[in-house]
């Protein structure tokens, strides 16, 4: 029997316009937003992704509306 091979998400900062959708959708809360790059400036905040808590859903990347997140095989 093959090992399943655990996915976590993959957030393409240049596209993540910082929306919280996935932020929101996730179960396991492992998703928060960076700082913003410019003080005040809600567009360059991006989510971030703690991966020691995803259990691989892939919810987030399922309800990105950007299409932002992607799920990629574990380190």
């Amino acid at each position: 029997m093959a090992e399943k091979v655990k996915k976590v998400p993959s957030v393409n900062f240049e596209e993540c316009a910082g929306c919280s959708v996935c932020i929101e959708n996730c179960p396991k809360n492992c998703l928060a937003l960076t700082e913003p790059r410019f003080h005040g400036d809600t567009h360059t905040a991006a989510a971030l992704v703690h991966k020691e808590d995803c259990i691989g859903c892939g919810i987030c990347s399922k309800v990105c509306p950007i299409e932002g997140i992607t799920m990629v095989t574990a380190e």
